[in-house]
């Protein structure tokens, strides 16, 4: 069984990807990244990224994200805010623990690809304490 299928498929799959792209949105720490972008664009983007990489026969067709991302000088502290809310969407939602922990760490291993120099020194701190 695959994450996609563990989780519930599409129909849940979307709820929470719907759920996650409004609280980032309206984010304030945040939602400001977002003010020129379509919700529903990345609404559709994020579910196909997301249904991709728990398993699902979907194919992401959005940019690389380097490309994606290099315009936008996103902070580790912005990052870490992003992923807490895909934790608290992902609790709210009760996703399985196995799906949450793997949904997680793939979007812990993104990291590198988001920031601008993969974070600094205050980013390399957040880590080591972890």
């Amino acid at each position: 069984m695959t994450h996609f299928e563990a989780l519930g498929g599409e129909a849940r799959l979307r709820a929470i990807i719907d759920r996650f792209v409004d609280r980032i949105f309206d984010d304030v720490m945040i939602g400001f990244h977002f003010r020129n972008a379509s919700r529903e664009r990345v609404k559709a983007k994020e579910l196909e990224f997301a249904a991709a990489h728990l398993g699902a026969p979907v194919r992401y067709t959005g940019r690389p994200l380097p490309a994606a991302h290099a315009p936008h000088p996103i902070t580790g502290g912005q990052f870490e805010r992003r992923l807490k809310i895909l934790e608290e969407v992902l609790e709210e939602f009760d996703a399985p623990p196995a799906v949450r922990e793997h949904w997680i760490a793939h979007t812990r291993g993104l990291r590198n690809s988001i920031l601008r120099g993969g974070g600094g020194r205050c980013d390399d701190e957040l880590r080591r304490l972890r």
